[in-house]
């Protein structure tokens, strides 16, 4: 399911600490580590204005396309003509607390979903891709009997009192 995200109307959610601090390079980063990058469908997270000075102009991960809007435009009438151009927007989830553009994704029928929700599932993810697979069994040792210790030391050349 196709994903676009309103970058900065993330951001400014209340986070847990484990994302506290995220930039939008950060933000593009972490949505490597989800399952909405696993499912291979396009994420394009997009931004208010231009790239900050120091900032990224792209995203730092192929996964994910980040969008500035521009000088002349805001995100979120970037987000809406995404919204009304995309060829199945029934398949599309886009990520926003705004109002207007929450109203525009349920009229063409797209998947809304609450920055403050998304932040939810995100961390969940993280903590899921954090811990990985079980660790394997740590394999048990019966330890040697005494005699076939005795012939290990003797073919090694160890001394009796050794």
């Amino acid at each position: 399911m196709p994903l676009i995200i309103d970058c900065y109307n993330v951001l400014h959610v209340s986070m847990p600490p484990m994302l506290a601090g995220l930039s939008e390079a950060g933000l593009c980063h972490a949505l490597v580590r989800t399952k909405w990058a696993a499912s291979g469908q396009p994420i394009t997270v997009v931004a208010d204005g231009r790239p900050k000075p120091l900032g990224v102009e792209a995203s730092p991960v192929a996964e994910v396309d980040l969008v500035y809007a521009g000088s002349h435009r805001s995100a979120d009438d970037l987000i809406i003509d995404l919204i009304n151009a995309h060829s199945a927007p029934r398949r599309l989830t886009v990520v926003s607390s705004d109002r207007v553009i929450r109203t525009a994704a349920r009229r063409r029928r797209a998947k809304d979903l609450a920055s403050e929700d998304f932040i939810d599932q995100l961390c969940d993810q993280l903590r899921k891709h954090a811990q990985g697979p079980p660790p394997l069994a740590r394999p048990q040792f019966a330890p040697l009997p005494p005699e076939l210790v005795q012939r290990w030391k003797k073919a090694f050349g160890f001394k009796e009192h050794d």
